[in-house]
């Protein structure tokens, strides 16, 4: 490692060495170009020292700041002055009901089916998702009515 560094630094003084003298025989005068060839010199070292701090490169990436949780996303979704749950919260509990239901063999949007489903669910719980506007509370009874649904399990025995 030492030896490679002696080496680099004899080359890059006989290139200097060798600038100076080409530049001399082009009528520059030679303390100006040895001037200007240890400022280049000197900004090049300059500009490698925070390139060489451990040796590694390329440097790693830097760490990505975690976003925030999938709950934290979904409690910024319901509007705290109005009380009305955003697009995502909606389609998130309507995507758990239409599992649980399929789970139990039933389709949330078959009209043939509407009867069963108000059975499980109770009166309202379904149409809760046509309405335009949907509020925390309207989840909340949407949420119980899912966590009262018998589980597939339970109904098999």
């Amino acid at each position: 490692m030492i030896v490679k560094r002696v080496l680099l630094v004899v080359l890059a003084a006989a290139v200097g060495v060798g600038i100076v003298f080409v530049l001399d025989r082009l009528g520059v005068p030679v303390e100006f170009a040895t001037a200007w060839l240890l400022l280049l010199a000197a900004v090049g070292l300059l500009s490698r020292a925070g390139l060489i701090e451990d040796g590694a490169w390329p440097p790693p990436r830097p760490e990505r700041r975690p976003r925030g949780s999938e709950v934290s996303r979904l409690a910024w979704n319901i509007n705290a002055r109005t009380g009305e749950a955003g697009f995502l919260m909606v389609r998130r509990v309507q995507r758990v009901l239409r599992h649980r239901l399929a789970r139990l063999g039933l389709d949330l949007d078959d009209p043939g089916q509407n009867a069963a489903v108000d059975a499980l669910l109770g009166a309202g719980i379904r149409e809760t998702f046509s309405h335009a506007e949907v509020t925390r509370a309207d989840l909340e009874l949407v949420m119980s009515a899912i966590d009262r649904l018998p589980s597939p399990t339970n109904q098999e025995r």
